[in-house]
């Protein structure tokens, strides 16, 4: 079997061992009768025990009315009510003064429990919903409420048991939703009608007259040529309700075994997949050393062993989290210190760039006071000093352009550094070209004398203003970098090495206090390893025993005929899905409206292989169905040209299914076949004309098996 179809969410159903009788305590733990907080500690020191007190309110039962109360609401203990029905069946159990219970070890069975579980996942759905519940027993979960899912599965379940059962025999029907999975927990009484003991009685009717009617006494007296005229009748033995576990359930092993694989199938028809809960595998078909470790170990077994894997996988995954955690607190601790790095190297750098920026200013203050002081010696008038900028001057013009260009460039996010850098290039730039023109200006006034040195005194002074103008951007500009510098140094002061220090220190605790957990969870994991193995040495003994009962020699054919039928089973369903398809393909070929007899039981046996691989009911219409379209599927319509005939051909077969009808007794003795627990002789198929019964008998009418 494929490893997905494990994944498959299953309906369980538990029967325990037929009891004698229960004492009282026993009764109380399904009713949760008289039960506390105390009770659910105590209870909880068995390790295998999981009930949670916070949930307890959301525990519930079906009373015989079919209604859903809360549970423990009847007053009436269970092992009261066991006693209660039996009495009324007139049942005595064999009696032993020894025995605690007073009942004698060779009394008969009375009571059953069956516990009725599923698929945690699709269980806990029905029950909670979306709600957060902690299944942990660390958080209380006295907010949730229950949804309606699990009283409706719940109510079709006890619907079912009625009718298996009778609802006067089920003297407990409790739903638990105060463990890990929902459950239900029924206790029942096996009662079947049987014929009263004795000797039938006679009565004799007069021939003619049908109202006389005598008992043996009266007719004996009669003379002997009267007696003729009356026709001896024998009556019937009335039917009575007695306690019998053998004819609910079986009179031995194998009988019991037959009526848990019905009852698992009923349960799936009837409840199951109606809330997606699959049937679960018949232990017959698993491969060979998955059935021996389902045979041969116990519950307490697999328990172990399940928990030890849980645990190693859990063990597995704390460990993958606690090394991730810790890498994640070296690397924090890293970038900590990569930051620090970063926040000194960026403060020496702008400490420096604030410096030049100082130096920088004393500069053009001084170069400001004496453009100053050079005006003011000078005796000029006003008039001459207004000259129009732009017009009179393209150098001027060019350059206040060109530093206008460059001031109005808006602050980058990033890069600001290189950004500050290239504006002061330009700036320089601009400023040497002026002081070039300034220099020719110069020697010009040298050779012009005034005319020419008071026109280029106008423009020194019209570019002194655009430097002092640029001197109050700069100014401003010196604000903010020294602003950003004071909010880098608290920043650095936020994270000194006493910090980071202080920093390293607790992630080092933390990482002392992960290492010492993931030792504890590696120790724990040792520990179910050893239980597991230790476990596994047991179910390897049990199966060296079985080994040496198969070394007996009549043990050994048996076993080997099983196998040999199981082989030679899955080659005629093999053999039947072939034919099967090979007469829908010779019908796609010839001429005929219809499947003859011969195709249409080849069609037939085929349909029912492919349903039995598959694992679907041919019994049921719509799993039916789905078989034939999987047979279908086989057929190779390549060759065939005419999209109707092919049409037509997967009509007639789809009609050929609807028309079909398999018994379940076919379908038991098939199961049965698949199990290598009976023989290959299958009717239908073949070269007979017609399908055939299981003992080999035609069927007169229809497509039925």
């Amino acid at each position: 079997m494929s490893k997905s179809r494990y994944n498959v969410p299953r309906a369980a159903i538990h029967v325990g061992a037929p009891a004698k009788s229960f004492s009282a305590a026993e009764g109380y733990e399904p009713e949760r009768r008289g039960w506390d907080e105390r009770t659910y500690r105590l209870k909880n020191q068995d390790t295998n025990n999981h009930y949670d007190f916070s949930r307890k309110h959301l525990n519930f039962e079906i009373n015989g009315k079919g209604e859903i109360v809360p549970l423990c609401s009847d007053s009436v203990p269970l092992h009261e009510r066991l006693q209660k029905r039996l009495d009324e069946l007139g049942f005595k159990p064999y009696k032993d003064k020894d025995n605690p219970l007073g009942i004698s070890d060779n009394s008969p069975n009375c009571t059953v429990g069956i516990i009725v579980s599923g698929d945690h996942r699709v269980l806990t759905r029905l029950a909670f919903g979306d709600q957060d519940v902690d299944f942990t027993l660390q958080k209380s979960n006295d907010h949730v409420v229950l949804k309606q899912g699990i009283k409706d599965w719940a109510l079709d379940t006890y619907h079912w048991a009625c009718d298996r059962w009778g609802a006067e025999n089920i003297i407990g029907f409790d739903v638990h939703l105060d463990e890990t999975t929902p459950h239900i927990q029924i206790q029942t009484i096996p009662v079947a009608k049987t014929k009263a003991r004795g000797r039938a009685s006679a009565k004799y009717v007069h021939k003619d007259d049908k109202s006389k009617v005598l008992s043996h006494k009266e007719w004996k007296k009669l003379p002997e040529e009267i007696r003729s005229n009356f026709v001896r009748t024998e009556v019937e033995r009335r039917e009575k309700e007695c306690v019998s576990y053998a004819r609910v359930w079986g009179e031995d092993k194998h009988a019991v075994g037959n009526t848990y694989y019905q009852m698992h199938t009923d349960y799936y028809n009837e409840v199951g997949r109606k809330y997606g809960l699959e049937r679960g595998d018949d232990i017959a078909m698993l491969p060979g050393e998955e059935r021996r470790e389902r045979v041969h170990k116990n519950k307490a077994v697999l328990e172990a062993e399940r928990q030890a894997k849980d645990a190693i996988v859990r063990t597995q995954m704390e460990n993958e989290r606690l090394e991730g955690r810790k890498e994640k607190m070296a690397s924090e601790v890293q970038d900590m210190k990569n930051q620090k790095d970063r926040l000194e190297e960026q403060k020496g750098k702008l400490e420096g760039e604030i410096q030049n920026k100082e130096q920088h200013k004393e500069k053009l203050e001084d170069s400001i006071s004496q453009l100053e002081e050079y005006a003011a010696a000078l005796d000029i008038k006003e008039e001459d000093l207004i000259v129009p900028t732009l017009k009179t001057s393209p150098l001027v013009k060019d350059a206040w352009d060109a530093i206008k260009e460059e001031l109005n460039k808006p602050i980058p996010a990033f890069g600001q550094k290189e950004w500050r850098e290239e504006r002061r290039k330009a700036i320089k730039t601009i400023l040497t070209e002026l002081q070039t023109a300034l220099m020719e200006a110069k020697e010009a006034h040298n050779k012009d004398i005034l005319k020419l040195g008071k026109s280029l005194y106008h423009k020194a002074m019209k570019e002194a203003g655009a430097i002092i103008e640029q001197n109050k951007q700069l100014q401003k500009e010196n604000a903010r970098l020294t602003e950003e510098n004071d909010v880098l140094r608290k920043r650095i002061a936020s994270i000194d090495e006493n910090a980071i220090t202080r920093l390293r220190d607790k992630k080092d605790a933390e990482i002392k206090e992960l290492q010492e957990r993931l030792g504890k969870a590696e120790s724990e994991a040792v520990r179910s390893g050893n239980k597991a193995y230790s476990e596994h040495q047991r179910a390897e003994n049990a199966e060296s025993q079985v080994r040496e009962l198969l070394d007996i020699p009549e043990i050994k054919e048996i076993w080997e005929s099983i196998q040999q039928n199981k082989e030679a089973f899955r080659k005629q369903i093999d053999k039947w899905i072939e034919d099967g398809v090979a007469a829908i393909r010779a019908y796609a070929d010839g001429k005929n409206n219809d499947f003859q007899q011969e195709q249409g039981n080849a069609v037939v046996w085929g349909i029912i292989a492919e349903a039995f691989t598959r694992g679907l009911d041919p019994a049921d219409e719509k799993q039916r169905r789905i078989a034939a379209a999987y047979l279908l599927e086989k057929v190779s319509w390549t060759g065939i040209s005419s999209d109707f005939k092919i049409s037509l051909t997967v009509s007639r077969t789809q009609q050929l299914c609807d028309a079909m009808t398999v018994s379940k007794d076919l379908m038991q003795k098939l199961l049965l076949m698949a199990g290598g627990r009976g023989g290959v002789g299958v009717g239908g198929g073949g070269s007979t004309s017609e399908l055939t019964n299981w003992d080999g008998t035609k069927k007169k009418t229809g497509w039925g098996i």
